[in-house]
C-alpha cells in the first residue's frame, strides 16, 4: 500500500471499525474479508446493516480475487439473516459508496410497515432522517434484532 493509501485508510471510519474487530458491539458478522455490522446506534429501521470489505478498497471494481470469490456469499448469508430477523417483505441493497470512499453495500430490511411510508429508494433517505432524529426504530428492538442476526451468522 503507498503511502497516500496508507493515511487514506488510517483516517477512514470503516477501517478504524474492521481494525476494531470483536471490540465494537455493532458488529454482527465477520471473516477474513467482510465484515457486517448495524449502520447506526440509533437506525431507522431494525437490522439495518452494512457490508463491507475489511480491506480499504473504494468500489467492487476494486476486488481482489478473494474478495470477489466472497462476495456473493456473504451477501446472500446476510441478507438471508436480516429477513429471517425482521420478518422483512424484501432485503433492499444499494452501493454507492459516496460519502465514504470505502466498499459497502446497505443491507436494509423492508418491512410491512416503513418508517414514513418509505419504500424503494426512498427507504434509503431514512438514514439522513435518522441522523437528524426525524425516525429511530425502537431500541429494544434494535436490541433484538441484531442479537437474531448475530446468532444467525454465528
Amino acid at each position: 500500500m503507498s503511502a497516500a493509501n496508507t493515511s487514506k485508510a488510517a483516517a477512514c471510519p470503516m477501517c478504524e471499525i474492521a481494525a476494531a474487530g470483536g471490540d465494537d458491539a455493532s458488529i454482527v458478522y465477520q471473516d477474513d474479508y467482510w465484515l457486517a455490522r448495524s449502520i447506526s446506534p440509533t437506525p431507522a429501521v431494525a437490522g439495518w446493516l452494512l457490508l463491507q470489505a475489511k480491506r480499504h478498497i473504494g468500489d467492487s471494481a476494486d476486488f481482489n480475487a478473494e474478495e470477489a470469490a466472497t462476495f456473493g456469499a456473504a451477501l446472500q448469508r446476510t441478507a438471508h439473516a436480516v429477513r429471517a430477523a425482521t420478518g422483512a417483505v424484501r432485503v433492499y441493497l444499494a452501493s454507492l459508496n459516496e460519502g465514504t470512499p470505502h466498499f459497502h453495500s446497505h443491507v436494509l430490511p423492508r418491512l410491512p410497515e416503513m418508517p414514513n411510508g418509505a419504500l424503494g429508494f426512498d427507504a434509503f433517505a431514512l438514514s439522513a432522517a435518522a441522523r437528524r432524529g426525524e425516525v429511530r426504530a425502537d431500541p429494544a428492538e434494535v436490541t433484538r434484532v441484531l442479537a437474531a442476526i448475530r446468532a444467525q451468522l454465528a
